[in-house]
């Protein structure tokens, strides 16, 4: 279906009533807000955006074992077909992006297959936008595609979901956006102030006079 690549900007003009609206919205309806503003977080918050790229680079920087399920000739052969796969460049970049649920809650990365031999094997791992996916309404723990006629179950083989659990109950409130939110409005509101103290401090006082 079309999908909407640019982006809103709840963070613009956001105020407490509006922020509560929005993580209302992100349970109950429609995540998109929520998605959106939690993107802003990591742009406009420095020390928000450093904590989350520590946390992904450990994540990253992690090295990779993989042992056969025995010592059949079958499973060492899948063995070291796993870890040929496994050593590419472009795995750093690809687990950063699954790393994406560390803040949002979840994320999708989609599976490029190469279907040209005749052993089917991954090309590569696409990031995709978590505004494409939404929780079923059902039990709020099934992720599934956004589609024009609807929510559509994701295609075996096609996703990897990762799911951050920060905490127990539903997935959409598990990602560290929601704890650190609230503190991210009251800092930006206080921000502001203080810009807008800056732009007059030291000036003349203008003093008006009318009848």
């Amino acid at each position: 279906g079309v999908r909407q690549v640019v982006s809103g900007h709840p963070a613009v003009g956001i105020t407490p009533v509006r922020l509560a609206a929005i993580l209302r919205d992100a349970e109950e309806a429609d995540p998109t807000a929520y998605l959106e503003l939690a993107e802003e977080m990591e742009e406009k918050d420095t020390h928000y955006r450093s904590v989350l790229a520590t946390r992904k680079n450990q994540v990253v920087g992690l090295e990779i074992v993989v042992d056969s399920a025995s010592d059949s000739s079958e499973h060492v052969r899948h063995a070291d077909m796993v870890r040929a796969w496994l050593d590419r460049d472009e795995l750093r970049e690809e687990l950063f992006d699954i790393q994406d649920a560390l803040g949002k809650g979840f994320s999708c990365t989609e599976i490029i297959w190469d279907t040209s031999g005749r052993e089917w094997l991954p090309e590569r791992l696409e990031w995709r936008d978590p505004r494409w996916f939404e929780f079923a309404r059902e039990d709020g723990r099934t992720l599934q595609l956004r589609t024009e006629s609807g929510l559509q179950p994701l295609h075996p083989f096609k996703y990897i979901s990762h799911v951050h659990r920060s905490k127990s109950g539903l997935p959409i409130r598990g990602g560290l956006a929601r704890v650190c939110v609230w503190f991210w409005l009251f800092k930006n509101l206080d921000l502001k102030g203080w810009i807008q103290l800056a732009e007059v401090f030291g000036m003349p006082i203008r003093l008006g006079r009318y009848g």
